[in-house]
């Protein structure tokens, strides 16, 4: 599978996709909110960022992510966060070369922020295999089930 298979494959899962600047290169981005009364009437805003890099070092996975969850929590709209409003960061590299380090990164357990979810995933190719953090984390665990549940529609083929 090549990346623009991949990324033809998920936009399909996404009402609104559009390619943005993060950090000098364009990266592709949803962004939608969903509201539900059992996270005691918060509202989510979730970002979906997806880009294709030749090779994915541990150096890569830790400045994309971060570069994503900085752009979503700056532009996200509604009430500031933590005033019934979470920000999620769905941070998705993707190649067809992965390095061990990278893949540990994405899989241990992820930086917290105040009222924002960075969430750094990887997407390997040639594996075709989605790397990311699946304990459960305390921070947040109200939105555990959904952010995996959303996590396994969206980005896994």
């Amino acid at each position: 599978m090549t990346y623009k298979d991949y990324l033809t494959i998920i936009s399909k899962r996404f009402s609104n996709m559009e390619e943005i600047k993060i950090d000098e290169s364009l990266v592709t981005v949803s962004y939608e909110e969903k509201f539900k009364i059992q996270w005691v009437a918060t509202k989510l805003k979730i970002f979906s960022f997806i880009h294709y890099i030749e090779k994915i070092e541990l150096d890569d996975s830790e400045i994309y992510s971060s570069n994503c969850t900085k752009y979503a929590s700056k532009n996200y709209k509604g009430l500031p966060r933590g005033f019934q409003n979470g920000v999620v960061s769905f941070n998705v590299l993707v190649s067809e070369v992965v390095t061990d380090e990278a893949i540990e990164f994405v899989t241990s357990r992820p930086k917290k922020h105040f009222a924002v979810f960075e969430m750094p995933i990887i997407y390997d190719l040639s594996r075709n295999k989605l790397y990311y953090y699946e304990d459960n984390q305390l921070w947040g665990s109200v939105y555990q089930k959904y952010l995996r549940s959303y996590l396994d529609k969206h980005f896994k083929v």
